[in-house]
């Protein structure tokens, strides 16, 4: 009797449209005892932070001492979102995720599919016990192939520092400078001091005279750059300041 009692309760369902399937994913978690695991695509953080109901329900069932396990592909794109939920889950990535699943102690959801743009919204759930033993295994595969947050994130971060210091360099500027009477001249890149080319190696430079842009995939010859500046100044040409406000003095030797 318990055991045809315990099979009728066991159940496949499936539901249609957001508004029914937004109150079965909070009804989820809040069913929820101990444990709560999700795996997604790279949308998904965002929707945990931007949707106050589900949000407040991940950090209730957190600080009711719940665990929270969160699969997910952490990118450029998303990654304040992974961030934000990090403060209340256990987040992992994996490249390539595709929909959301989610699994606690007896019940499993998945998305079948989500057109926001149509309102549509496919959600399959069921308590069979081996539907969910199943899933579980998958998630519990799939986390220990993943990757943990912090190690992807200070990845993604080191690549983010790279790309802004080379885009920094290219956009550079070509410098050239002269001495208070204007007899001597050098050129310098923008906000390094190294002189590339001189004309007097012990002149103080104070004055900034012209400037363009530096562009990095050419190879340049600083003597003929310089030569060529020179030749182009006449005495009307008025000096610009530097976009710091400060005045350029060195007395190294130029490397050719």
């Amino acid at each position: 009797m318990t055991t045809q009692s315990h099979r009728r309760s066991e159940r496949i369902e499936v539901l249609y449209g957001i508004d029914k399937n937004s109150n079965a994913i909070m009804e989820f978690i809040h069913r929820s005892k101990y444990k709560y695991d999700v795996y997604a695509d790279s949308k998904a953080p965002s929707y945990v932070i931007k949707i106050e109901a589900l949000r407040k329900s991940y950090i209730e069932f957190a600080s009711k001492g719940g665990h929270i396990r969160f699969i997910t592909e952490i990118t450029k794109e998303n990654l304040n979102y992974c961030k934000e939920i990090m403060k209340f889950v256990e987040l992992r990535h994996i490249e390539g995720i595709k929909g959301i699943v989610r699994i606690n102690e007896k019940e499993y959801q998945s998305n079948l599919a989500i057109e926001e743009s149509k309102l549509a919204s496919i959600l399959l759930c069921s308590t069979l016990k081996k539907v969910v033993e199943l899933q579980q295994h998958v998630f519990n595969t799939l986390w220990k192939t993943a990757i943990p947050a912090e190690k992807w994130i200070k990845e993604i971060e080191i690549e983010i520092e790279i790309e802004d210091s080379r885009s920094k360099e290219s956009h550079k500027k070509i410098q050239l400078w002269t001495n208070q009477d204007q007899t001597q001249y050098a050129i310098t890149l923008e906000g390094n001091s190294e002189l590339l080319a001189t004309t007097d190696q012990n002149t103080k430079y104070t004055e900034l005279v012209k400037q363009s842009d530096y562009l990095e995939e050419l190879e340049y010859d600083w003597d003929y750059t310089l030569n060529h500046w020179i030749n182009n100044i006449t005495d009307s040409l008025p000096f610009v300041s530097s976009a710091s406000g400060g005045t350029f003095e060195t007395q190294i030797s130029a490397e050719k």
